[in-house]
């Protein structure tokens, strides 16, 4: 039976659909092929409701009752003829007899508009997110329906905004704050107003996470840089973490654990694909903060392991919702230094018509979830809640209370103790500090040195002799809003240490200081300069253009990634062409020449004219990537002069296979030249180019030469040019198993060799990675891989990479009508169209009457079968090369 009352309470008014109380029958209409499988076999799934008694439902919360509160959607982009209300509505199920089944519902609320997320306080009431609001719904009496809604928190700015990018996910922590995450707002301005009028406001930063008090006052920030934090929550040990989607290119989603005052590197000004100097995502930049885990793509929900009745292996984890890739998954957290780390292991998982969205507990420790069920983002009609249990027979850990105290942790009160610091005679702690390994502790202390009580101690210590002190110092010192900032960062523009001066570049940048402008060369002068230093160097020219600072100050774009900021004309030719500059930095510089296709003339002079071989390297490997007759013409004249050092030769050679020239007569004498070198990259060239039946002509005499010993790297090479029948006998053993391979490959390799192995037409390493700015960014940068991954390890990633995908680089697939197929690492489902980021051509956008399939792809997206076109050498070469990277 269903009765509609006509309720209005604090300014909220709508009609009230109040399901009366009854017995009802649920007949479930699954299909056994779109039951989601559960991995790990000591727990069990069930069905607790499904459409139409639940539709599109997203956060759930559920009582000291075990009543079962969900919002269900119905203004999530709604299409033009949707049938259902017009307002979402807040259902509470009761499974009274604990069959498993709701034998009651009732509607609690309704007409709430872009719902989001539920959860109950530690006083009882319940708490609904929308995109705009923040509401606290009353029922006093205890009747499941709510009589009273306050607004304690609203979004006055920006007027309009997608759901997706505003108000997100709330949590509460033991000590009574509330705690809410906000996405980016495309780099809308924002406001976020409390109660008692206190607010947070921004334009092109990142996303962030708020707190205040229950009711709304003290609403202050507590972290930025974030894309969308979708959900947050608190473990068992107390650390708040959150659940944070990626930018398009930069990858991948992340938890985050969130602490005061945190930077995680994130600033919408930037625009949406999270590559540009001044921005972070894993505490690449000073002042920035790591993430602990990465997670699949579009991670939604978040649920604390200790809540729930699980195994004793579960405890102190965390599960995450992974709605894009129809799984769950359990993080294995353990601690790193002051924070945590961690990895994933799917413990639930579906198929298209599984998309979960958000958790909640029972006080008997099951766990229930939300499913969207479709893909499809406009409210559909349906829905599912599905109840996760350890099976009987299974030993489990009792469920922590929700927000019970948390005991001491040993890292916390390390963190809490350096927050605390506010006496100028407790600096020498801070400085320890500032010098620690661990980022969380660095940044407690830069925190702490911020507070004007340590301002002339902060001063100081951008002279102290630790680097990282002065660096520590520099960040508390804007942090803080110090001013006169000029003097003070025109003397650190001058500082030995690259990092200090390139965090430097990016004060004068952020703050606009166009007094600062004449000596920010100094910061590519005063010390040793890498490309990061550059590419910030170049960056700070560009924002210090008066068009762009006044247009951002002024707030003239309603989207703060639209503003313009372009360098002087010609800024980066005419630093190339520059003789008066330093040969080093006009290398560097020829990475960042905007159109190089445009410069074949000025490259190819650098190529013929200069004698500094880092220019002429930097020159050869910009030419690489333009397929043109002058350029190819240069660089066969570069590889065939024996008087050029056999360095630039081989690049030479190495980038003539990326040209459309064909050149192989000439470079076949080069088998023959006096440096085994050149030899070799002259096989390799002439691989690209031949037939069958020219290497046999070709080649077959030169490894004739070989047999009787010679360079082994050039031996293999010809080798592998050549079948079993051309060589004329048994070519060397490859091995079969990768056992054998981990011992063939456990040592050697040269590392410059290795470098060019990297950047080869047969390796295709590059395509996908980049080493120090050079490469693709459709798999993880191997800048500094060595630090990371044993050479084990990395045998293991080139031979089998399908036999372990990180869940941040999960490939995924469109197969379109006509039979094609395209590959790529991140997925954007619209309505109408899907964008793929694909290794060739960035996102690439496909209309989805064209698709006939799309999904995960199940083995990696670095092909299988790299090792067969290479050699032996080559692949230790290319070890050598990637563990040199530290």
């Amino acid at each position: 039976m269903v009765r509609y009352l006509t309720n209005s309470f604090g300014g909220f008014a709508g009609t009230v659909l109040v399901l009366v109380t009854v017995t009802l029958s649920f007949r479930f209409t699954l299909d056994p092929a779109d039951m989601p499988r559960v991995l790990d076999e000591r727990l069990e799934l069930s069905l607790f409701a499904e459409n139409p008694g639940i539709v599109t439902p997203i956060g759930i919360a559920i009582d000291s009752l075990n009543r079962i509160f969900v919002l269900e959607s119905h203004t999530h982009l709604p299409p033009k003829d949707y049938k259902g209300p017009t307002g979402d509505i807040i259902k509470v199920f009761v499974d009274s007899n604990a069959d498993g089944r709701p034998d009651k519902t009732t509607v609690f609320a309704d007409g709430l508009k872009e719902g989001l997320n539920l959860a109950f306080s530690p006083e009882g009431h319940l708490y609904a997110v929308t995109s705009r609001a923040v509401w606290v719904l009353y029922d006093r009496n205890g009747d499941r329906v709510c009589e009273e809604k306050k607004k304690v928190l609203e979004l006055v700015e920006p007027a309009s905004v997608y759901a997706h990018a505003a108000l997100l996910g709330i949590t509460f922590s033991p000590d009574g704050w509330m705690y809410v995450s906000r996405g980016n707002t495309g780099g809308q301005a924002w406001k976020l107003v409390g109660t008692d009028g206190s607010s947070v406001s921004g334009y092109g930063d990142g996303g962030n996470i708020v707190r205040s008090r229950p009711d709304g006052a003290r609403l202050e920030e507590v972290a930025t840089g974030f894309w969308n934090p979708m959900d947050l929550k608190f473990d068992g040990k107390g650390h708040l973490l959150a659940a944070d989607n990626d930018p398009d290119s930069r990858g991948p989603n992340r938890l985050v654990h969130v602490v005061p005052g945190g930077d995680y590197g994130y600033k919408s000004l930037y625009g949406g694909s999270g590559i540009h100097p001044y921005l972070a995502w894993n505490g690449e930049r000073p002042g920035t903060l790591p993430y602990g885990v990465g997670l699949g793509e579009a991670p939604s929900g978040l649920l604390a392991a200790g809540l729930a009745a699980l195994p004793p292996d579960y405890r102190g984890q965390m599960l995450a919702t992974i709605w894009e890739e129809s799984r769950i998954v359990r993080i294995n957290l353990t601690a790193k230094g002051a924070s945590l780390t961690g990895y994933t292991q799917v413990i639930v998982e579906g198929g298209q018509t599984f998309r979960p969205v958000a958790f909640a507990t029972d006080r008997n420790g099951a766990i229930y979830f939300t499913d969207w069920v479709l893909r499809n983002y406009p409210n559909h009609g349906k829905g599912r809640i599905w109840r996760l249990t350890t099976r009987k027979g299974i030993a489990v850990e009792k469920p922590q209370p929700m927000y019970a105290p948390v005991g001491p942790d040993a890292a916390v009160e390390v963190l809490n103790r350096l927050y605390n610091q506010s006496s100028p005679a407790e600096i020498s702690q801070l400085h320890t500090a500032l010098q620690a390994k661990d980022p969380f502790l660095r940044h407690a202390a830069t925190v702490a040195l911020a507070r004007p009580a340590f301002r002339q101690q902060a001063i100081d210590a951008t002279r102290d002799a630790s680097p990282l002190v002065r660096l520590g110092a520099m960040v508390a010192l804007q942090r803080s809003g110090y001013q006169p900032a000029e003097p003070l960062v025109r003397r650190l523009l001058t500082d030995p240490d690259a990092q200090v001066r390139q965090r430097a570049l990016q004060w004068v940048g952020e703050a606009g200081l166009q007094e600062a402008r004449a000596d920010l060369d100094k910061a590519l002068t005063a010390g040793p300069a890498n490309p990061a230093l550059f590419e910030t160097y170049l960056e700070t020219v560009a924002h210090l253009s008066s068009a762009f600072i006044d247009a951002y100050r002024n707030r003239s774009e309603a989207y703060a990634k639209s503003i313009k900021r372009p360098l002087p004309h010609q800024f980066v030719e005419n630093f190339v062409a520059d003789p008066s500059r330093p040969a080093v930095l006009r290398a560097m510089a020829i990475r960042y020449l905007p159109r190089p296709a445009e410069q074949v003339w000025l490259l190819t002079q650098l190529l013929t004219k200069e004698q500094h071989p880092q220019i002429r390297l930097e020159a050869i490997r910009a030419l690489a990537g333009v397929p043109d007759q002058a350029a190819g013409r240069s660089l066969l004249a570069t590889a065939t002069n024996p008087k050029n050092p056999v360095s630039l030769r081989a690049e030479a050679l190495l980038a003539l296979a990326r040209q459309p020239a064909e050149v192989s007569a000439s470079v076949r004498p080069l088998l023959n030249d006096p440096n085994p070198e050149i030899q070799l990259e002259a096989v390799r060239y002439l691989r690209t180019r031949l037939s069958d039946s020219e290497a046999q002509r070709v080649l077959r005499p030169r490894y004739a030469l070989q047999k009787g010993g010679g360079e082994e790297p050039l031996r293999q090479q010809l080798a592998l040019a050549l079948s079993p029948a051309d060589a004329g006998h048994k070519l060397s053993h490859r091995p079969a198993s990768l056992a054998e391979w981990q011992t063939i490959l456990a040592t050697g390799g040269d590392a410059q060799r290795g470098q060019r192995v990297f950047y080869s037409v047969q390796a295709v390493c590059s395509s996908c990675h980049a080493v120090q700015g050079r490469g693709g960014d459709l798999g993880p940068d191997l800048s500094n891989v060595g630090q990371s991954k044993s050479r084990t390890q990395l045998v293991q990633a080139i031979l089998r990479p399908s036999k372990e995908i990180s869940p941040e680089w999960q490939g995924w697939y469109i197969r379109l009508k006509n039979g094609v197929e395209h590959q790529g690492r991140q997925i954007d489902v619209g309505e109408k169209q899907i964008e793929l980021y694909t290794q060739a051509a960035g996102f690439v956008t496909f209309a989805k009457n064209d698709i006939q399939d799309y999904g995960m792809s199940k083995t990696s997206l670095m092909p299988d079968g790299l090792e067969q076109q290479l050699t032996i050498s080559d692949l230790r070469d290319l070890l050598a090369f990637l563990q040199a990277k530290k």
